[in-house]
């Protein structure tokens, strides 16, 4: 039994931020929460204590792992950025050992950051995709990832037919779908539609639904990826209903960005279940535009956030987090006329940092809360000390635009502690 002490910060809805001032976590054996509370703690061995905070774990549902390194590099748009950064950081990974230890990092970094739970993309390469599952299986991350599936249109090293590309994907996916208890997951993950073909992408979606796994992609990301959809499927009328025609819209589909998606496909996103996953940072930093978060939700559309990496030069989901709330006043502010709609609030930052996260991926039966029966991923962050002293509905807010990784002293996944 591990014990934690601190104010308890639980989201309970994107309206409803709940803190508890002084409370005991207890954390059992078998890595779940066994106990949940106000209260105050003898326990020499008590984790936190004053002035620290305990947080459910923040998720991450949309990065790419290959890119891990080469966050940053800005000035290129979006079809420079995959010819110079994108496709070279990918072709590395055919160095297995390479591979392995780039994960090493990746997973170091992204612990550092707070983040319990990734959907991340993988390469090409299938000896890569299980060195990094073995590092994520030993690390002790929880992560939905899979080998990058595309058979066109890329650099012929990253290139394979979509028969052995399938065949490998359905090996990997047999094997790490579901292993350390749950805490891994397989991602068919076709790029684009410009970049497979339709066997592979009708292939993908096949095997997924036969065993049940995750499909992740990208859709609406920017114009000009949406012009090239349109160029290569001319009998289609966007990406969107590209990925309908070849059942990769389910319940269980994270698409990333969507920043181009009109009302119509929000429509069609939100009536099959599919998840959009948010990348601010990312769509701002390759110039791609500005989502409009507010419009997606209106329309019932299961939202998660993402990081975007390396689109996106920062890890730190906080921080993505506010660029999404950020994003939202900037669409509000110049709009013409000036929107009167209302922008997210940090409470609901929060949320779909955490639960709302978990509800996107199915997962909130276990995940994204600290709740007594759920898996133990949570956070023990020592804030700045001036934030207990603000009116409880403004300390949400403050903490979430003050808080630095720096300031993260704990980490647990499925009551283990990994870092920092």
């Amino acid at each position: 039994m591990q014990t934690l002490h601190g104010t308890l910060l639980r989201p309970r809805s994107a309206t409803d931020c709940e803190l508890t001032p002084s409370a005991i976590v207890r954390i059992g054996n078998d890595g779940k929460f066994a106990e949940v509370g106000p209260g105050q703690t003898g326990a020499s061995d008590a984790v936190g204590g004053d002035g620290c905070w305990i947080l459910p774990g923040l998720i991450d549902a949309h990065l790419h792992l290959p890119q891990w390194d080469r966050r940053g590099i800005d000035g290129l748009a979006l079809t420079e950025w995959h010819e110079e950064v994108v496709f070279p950081a990918e072709a590395r990974m055919e160095d297995a050992d390479f591979a392995e230890a780039l994960a090493e990092d990746f997973v170091t970094g992204t612990i550092a950051n707070g983040t319990t739970t990734v959907a991340a993309f993988g390469s090409p390469f299938a000896e890569a995709t299980e060195r990094v599952f073995e590092v994520l299986a030993r690390r002790g991350l929880r992560a939905i990832y899979g080998r990058m599936l595309n058979d066109m249109h890329c650099p012929q090293k990253l290139c394979e037919h979509a028969d052995r590309s399938l065949d490998e994907a359905r090996a990997l996916a047999a094997k790490w779908h579901g292993a350390e208890n749950g805490r891994l997951s397989y991602a068919f993950s076709p790029r684009t539609p410009v970049c497979c073909s339709e066997e592979l992408m009708r292939g993908a979606a096949a095997l997924a639904k036969l065993l049940n796994c995750y499909i992740q992609s990208h859709a609406g990301e920017s114009a000009a990826e949406v012009s090239a959809v349109r160029e290569r499927f001319p009998d289609n009328l966007d990406d969107i209903d590209v990925y309908a025609e070849m059942g990769l819209l389910t319940p269980r589909t994270l698409l990333g960005h969507g920043v181009v998606l009109n009302q119509d496909q929000r429509h069609q996103v939100t009536e099959t279940g599919t998840t959009l996953v948010h990348c601010p940072t990312a769509n701002l930093f390759l110039e791609s535009g500005l989502m409009d978060y507010v419009a997606h939700r209106k329309a019932g559309v299961r939202m998660a956030l993402g990081s975007g990496i390396a689109g996106g030069p920062d890890p730190f989901m906080p921080r993505v987090a506010v660029e999404c709330l950020q994003t939202a006043k900037a669409l509000k502010v110049h709009a013409i006329p000036r929107g009167s709609h209302k922008p997210p609030a940090p409470a609901e930052a929060w949320w779909i940092l955490t639960h709302g996260a978990a509800e996107a991926l199915s997962m909130s039966d276990r995940i994204g809360a600290i709740e007594e029966g759920y898996e133990a991923d949570c956070l023990v962050v020592r804030p700045e000390k001036w934030i207990s002293g603000l009116p409880s509905e403004q300390q949400p807010s403050a903490l979430l635009y003050t808080l630095r990784p720096h300031q993260i002293e704990h980490v647990y996944i499925a009551g283990r502690r990994v870092g920092p």
